[in-house]
């Protein structure tokens, strides 16, 4: 797990050195650079020692000949089996960056489909001056681009460092701000700032010095194959998982495992437990019962308890309370992005204490959701199918009808009416539409009630959700299936791996994700979506699956994860630091929002009318990340 960074189609002296130290926290053991003026190319790297931890591994990497020279951030899991395959080569260190440069040396892009990793890297060609960048199959590992002047590319693992350059502006894109206050994140390509793009999933990126233009390939796409027959699919998908987290375990340093007590990391860290040499070190994030009075979540801790006790690992808890809002601006500050997510705080948290703990590799569950069919909202489809047999001035009605129950009381009964009102409010909407309403805490009409009237008039009638509709409609598979297609190609890169990549880097900790190995993505993107979930349960296949490895009790168990109560600090604990950064005076100085709409929102949310916290949330974190990176100008 490493930072990279380059530019083509020019030469600023010291650039390397600067966007390095920008992203020096993801590589705390060795940097270096490469720079070829005459060639007009630069390519930067800094390292954090996984795998063959001598300098023999270091970056940037040149092949024996000269001729190609590579910076690369991840793990190529497979990298013996593909080591093996490249008869002839005489290699110089033991680790997985000379295979993969030996291999795209020898194949280019053909040799991708053969990696079974997460990874983000670039190569440079010096014979046909061309450069090549590519990030992996779901985006587990991060990349950037910008093109500061005509003809020019930048990159690098994250957006920071490309502010290096002197030409790269910090401006902010304002339909990327409403789709982070609708959902957490900005969908597809576009990010928080213009003119920086992100690098989809599966995505390779040509530049050829020839041109100075940049051309995009979609060299991976899920929902291509065929499942195995039913019966054969249980087990076939436990061998699979085994032998994926048995992959993932290989390492020259200690591994560790995030545990929050639900499926998937319980799963995750039943089969590591198997292939471990001795017990492994597990943590968990809880919270006092008295701080869950408004949000509900489930407490994850008797439950990770349980499995750490089940499994003999070594495990550790972290109490998380109401001011770890000290460390807003510094998650934001790694963030990059200003996303709305208060489980970023949580995985914080964990890998803070990981590393402190000598761990410098965790596995995560991450992905399970996204393959399986895991989010509430996917059985919550599935249950209010019979919604589209009614006529339209029915379901217009049912929806109306659903916006009048209130929508944050305190309490059990608070919560099943909160969660009752957000799936039956969208019954007059199309399908595909009602799937994005669930997957939005806030509607764009309550964001349009919050914006200025400046910000409204850029955004104009903006659709924060159509990108996401795109998507489902160029799936290869439709119906059900399209409504994984996105989570899995938007949601998890955008969302869940971004936080959990910046969170875990911030510490110098790289994250794994074993359920997201390449044979499981290809084997569980056959499954029909009517094997994973229905009206009566979510990962109908992985719970199989999972039957011998984790207690019966955590099979049954609802979907949970690392949370925070965010809903019960903004009404209480952190109602001066609002007032604060949220003030008429405050608000009014930026211009984005409309001071008059967030009091108007906020009043509703404390009376327990509406649940417009996320919305809060969200404009908070914006505001702190504007603060941040529009106003911190270098």
């Amino acid at each position: 797990m490493c930072g990279i960074a380059g530019f083509v189609g020019g030469f600023v002296p010291g650039l390397g050195r600067s966007m390095n130290a920008a992203q020096a926290h993801r590589g705390p053991d060795g940097q270096g650079v490469h720079e070829d003026p005459d060639a007009g190319v630069m390519l930067a790297h800094v390292r954090l020692a996984v795998l063959d931890v001598t300098p023999a591994a270091a970056q940037p990497m040149t092949s024996a000949d000269g001729r190609f020279t590579l910076v690369y951030n991840g793990e190529i899991y497979n990298f013996r089996e593909l080591r093996k395959s490249l008869a002839g080569a005489s290699f110089r260190s033991s680790g997985d960056t000379e295979v993969l440069l030996e291999g795209l040396a020898r194949h280019g892009v053909e040799f991708l489909p053969r990696l079974n990793g997460m990874f983000a890297f670039a190569l440079w060609d010096r014979e046909t001056r061309r450069l090549l960048l590519a990030r992996d199959n779901v985006g587990v590992k991060p990349l950037y681009v910008a093109e500061p002047a005509p003809g020019s590319l930048l990159f690098a693992s994250e957006i920071k460092a490309l502010f290096a350059h002197p030409g790269v502006t910090r401006e902010p894109d304002f339909e990327a701000l409403q789709e982070h206050l609708a959902r957490g994140h900005a969908s597809g390509a576009h990010t928080a700032f213009r003119g920086v793009r992100r690098v989809l999933p599966g995505t390779l990126v040509r530049w050829d010095a020839a041109t100075h233009t940049p051309e995009l390939e979609t060299w991976w796409r899920p929902f291509t194959r065929s499942p195995l027959p039913r019966a054969l699919a249980v087990e076939d998908l436990r061998t699979k998982l085994l032998a994926a987290t048995r992959r993932q375990m290989v390492s020259d340093v200690p591994v560790g495992l995030f545990l929050s007590g639900g499926l998937d990391s319980s799963l995750v860290a039943a089969c590591a437990a198997k292939d471990a040499a001795g017990p492994l070190r597990s943590y968990t994030v809880t919270y006092p019962r008295s701080e869950n009075v408004l949000d509900q979540f489930d407490d994850d801790a008797p439950h990770a308890r349980s499995v750490a006790g089940h499994l003999g690992l070594n495990h550790a808890e972290i109490e998380i309370r109401p001011d770890v809002a000290a460390l807003l601006h510094r998650l934001i500050r790694h963030s990059d992005e200003p996303l709305a997510d208060p489980a970023m705080i949580a995985a914080h948290l964990v890998s803070r204490r990981a590393r402190e703990d000598g761990l410098v590799v965790m596995l995560t569950g991450q992905g399970a959701d996204e393959l399986f069919g895991g989010y509430p909202r996917y059985r919550a489809m599935a249950g209010t199918r019979w919604l589209e047999a009614l006529p339209g001035a029915m379901r217009r009605a049912i929806s109306a009808g659903a916006k009048a129950l209130p929508g944050a009381k305190e309490g059990r009964a608070g919560g099943l009416l909160r969660r009752g009102r957000r799936v039956l409010s969208s019954a007059s909407l199309s399908r595909p539409e009602r799937f994005m309403a669930l997957c939005s805490s806030t509607p764009d009409s309550e964001i349009a009630a919050v914006l200025s009237d400046g910000v409204r008039l850029l955004v104009g009638g903006h659709d924060s959700a159509a990108e996401d509709l795109a998507v489902m409609g160029s799936a290869v598979r439709a119906g059900d299936d399209a409504f994984l297609y996105r989570d899995l190609m938007v949601y998890l890169p955008n969302h869940n791996l971004h936080y959990t990549d910046r969170m875990s880097m911030a510490s110098g900790l790289e994250a794994r994700v074993p359920l997201l190995d390449l044979e499981l993505l290809e084997t569980a993107t056959a499954y029909p979506a009517s094997w994973k979930f229905s009206a009566r349960g979510t990962k109908l296949i992985l719970r199989e699956a999972a039957r011998g490895l984790v207690p019966e009790s955590i099979i049954r168990r609802r979907k949970a994860g690392f949370g925070a109560p965010y809903r019960k600090w903004l009404r209480y604990d952190l109602d001066e630091l609002w007032g604060d950064v949220m003030s008429e005076a405050s608000v009014k100085r930026r211009g984005w929002f409309d001071a008059a709409g967030l009091k108007a929102a906020r009043d509703r949310s404390q009376g327990g009318r509406e649940d417009l916290y996320m919305l809060q949330w969200a404009a908070l974190v914006i505001e702190l990340w504007a603060r941040e990176f529009i106003d911190r100008r270098p």
